[in-house]
C-alpha cells in the first residue's frame, strides 16, 4: 500500500472505531413488543409486529462518518466507490446498521491488504492535479509577449519530476531515484528508467523528454528556447499523463 505505518494505523484505527460505534448502536436497539389489537373488519384479535427503536442522532452521525472514511480510502474509479452513496442513504433500521458494520469490516480487510488501490498515490495524484491548475492559472494571469509563462513551465516541470519519482517508487521492483554518486536523478534518467521498466513506450518517453527540456530551459534562463504555446501544450500533456499513468 506504500502508506507510512503511522498513517496506515490511523485509518485502521478509524475503521475499528466506526465498527465499534455501529455495533454499539445495534446493541442498544430497543425492542418494542407488538400490542394485541382487535380487527375492526373481522372482529378478531391479532398481535402487531414488534418494532425496533434506534438512537437516531447517533445513527445519522455514524453513517456520515462512515461515508467520509470510505470516500478517503476508496479511489474514485474503484468498483467499491458506489458504497459511499449507499452509506449516505442508510435508514435507521437494525438490519441496515448490521449491513453497515459488516461492510465496514470487509472494507477494512481489503484496505489493509491493499485491495482498494494505493491511497498515497491517489492523494499525490490529486495534489498534482491541483498544482497543475495553479500552473494553468499562471498562464492565464500572464501577458502575451512577456516571459510570464516561465513560472508556469518551472512549476509544471517540478510536478512532472515528482510524478516520475513516485512512479519509480511504485514499481513492483522499485526503481532507484538516486545515482550511484548519491545525487538525485534528473528527469532524463528517470524517464529512461521508467521506459526500460515498461511503464510507457518510446513515443511517450520522447514527449516527456521534450517537456523536461522546456523545464530545464526555464530553470536556466534560456527563455528564447521555448514559447508560451510550448508551455500550454506541456501543461495539457502533463494533465493527460496524470490521467493515464498516475492514479490510485
Amino acid at each position: 500500500m506504500f502508506l507510512p505505518p503511522s498513517l496506515l494505523g490511523k485509518y485502521l484505527d478509524r475503521f475499528d472505531e466506526l465498527i465499534s460505534v455501529g455495533e454499539g448502536i445495534a446493541h442498544r436497539v430497543q425492542t418494542i413488543p407488538g400490542k394485541v389489537k382487535e380487527s375492526f373488519v373481522r372482529g378478531t384479535l391479532y398481535k402487531e409486529k414488534e418494532r425496533y427503536k434506534i438512537e437516531t442522532a447517533a445513527f445519522y452521525q455514524w453513517k456520515v462518518n462512515c461515508a467520509n472514511l470510505i470516500s478517503q480510502v476508496v479511489p474514485s474509479q474503484h468498483t467499491h466507490r458506489k458504497i459511499v452513496k449507499v452509506f449516505r442513504d442508510l435508514m435507521p433500521r437494525i438490519e441496515q446498521v448490521q449491513w453497515g458494520v459488516a461492510n465496514l469490516r470487509a472494507l477494512k480487510e481489503d484496505f489493509e491488504k491493499g485491495s482498494l488501490g494505493n491511497l498515497l498515490l491517489q492523494v499525490e495524484s490529486e495534489l498534482a492535479a491541483d498544482y497543475m491548475g495553479q500552473a494553468e492559472g499562471l498562464l492565464v494571469e500572464g501577458q502575451q509577449e512577456k516571459f510570464d509563462h516561465v513560472p508556469a513551465a518551472v512549476l509544471a516541470g517540478a510536478i512532472l519530476e515528482k510524478v516520475l519519482r513516485t512512479l519509480c517508487d511504485q514499481q513492483q521492483q522499485p526503481i532507484s531515484t538516486i545515482k550511484s554518486s548519491g545525487e538525485r536523478k534528473t528527469l532524463d534518467p528517470l524517464i529512461s528508467d521508467l521506459k526500460k521498466a515498461g511503464v510507457f513506450n518510446e513515443t511517450k518517453a520522447k514527449q516527456l523528454r521534450a517537456w523536461a527540456a522546456i523545464r530545464n530551459h526555464a530553470a536556466h534562463g534560456e527563455f528564447d528556447q521555448f514559447a508560451r504555446k510550448d508551455v500550454e501544450d506541456m501543461i495539457r500533456g502533463i494533465r493527460n499523463f496524470l490521467a493515464d499513468y498516475y492514479h490510485g
